[in-house]
């Protein structure tokens, strides 16, 4: 572990390492809720067009959310997770996510287990991704935090020499969390100003749950990060721990 001149630890910034030659080019996003991935849409976009599959893994449905344009008094929890996994399903197509798995774990209620623990680990033994996304633990919604701790954890162990029956074991290149409506520490920044307008059409599949003010969030997110990036918007991405940089594949995103 390094420290940065104000005494505060810093990991991964001064770790380098030469990564082999990328021969399969494959991402994996976990996330609490759908539309969650638009935290990273413009990243997901980037990579798609340079050739990666991109499988994304959803806790939840959703179904504790508001549901915009209906009475809000009598929500029907399993009408709105059909909704929402139609709103998924669009917006999906048109960020390029290859493949969309549902855990079917109840919404507000994501909590670890060691099943829970095992059902991650298959899938990264499975998919076999090179770079793994996942929500910030320091984000305000608590599916977001548990996923993160989740994932976390089973990323790290998925690599470990246990549970065969899961798989072989898979360490990915890269652990990165993304920003949230709690911005994360920034340790790179990717220019997505190219993929703005398809943002704004994934955006507008999730009817239920955008309105105007979400989307002036969004937007003001972005741009304060293209700001420090010198592009008219980007997205920022935390390194997760023990995992050192990655130079063919941040070239990839820088």
């Amino acid at each position: 572990m390094w420290a940065d001149p104000f005494g505060r630890p810093t990991i991964n910034l001064l770790i380098m390492k030469k990564s082999k030659t990328i021969k399969d080019k494959r991402a994996l996003i976990f996330t609490a809720h759908p539309d969650d991935h638009l935290l990273c849409a413009g990243t997901l976009m980037l990579l798609k067009e340079k050739g990666f599959k991109i499988t994304e893994v959803v806790f939840t449905g959703g179904e504790q959310s508001v549901w915009f344009g209906s009475d809000n008094s009598v929500i029907d929890k399993e009408a709105l997770k059909s909704e929402r996994k139609k709103e998924i399903s669009k917006a999906s197509r048109i960020i390029g996510i290859d493949e969309t798995i549902f855990l079917g774990e109840p919404d507000s209620e994501v909590t670890r287990s060691l099943n829970l623990i095992h059902r991650i680990m298959a899938i990264v033994r499975e998919v076999r991704p090179s770079i793994i996304f996942t929500l910030h633990y320091n984000d305000y919604h608590p599916d977001h935090r548990a996923v993160a701790t989740i994932v976390t954890e089973a990323v790290d162990r998925a690599s470990w020499s246990v549970a065969p029956h899961l798989g072989e074991s898979h360490r990915a290149d890269m652990l990165l969390y993304t920003d949230g409506e709690y911005l994360c520490r920034a340790d790179f920044l990717v220019d997505i100003s190219k993929f703005e307008p398809k943002i704004e059409k994934a955006m507008d599949a999730y009817g239920s749950q955008m309105r105007e003010k979400h989307r002036r969030l969004s937007r003001s997110i972005r741009a304060y990060r293209g700001f420090f990036k010198r592009s008219n918007v980007a997205e920022a991405f935390e390194i997760g721990e023990r995992y050192p940089i990655d130079l063919e594949l941040f070239s990839l995103l820088s």
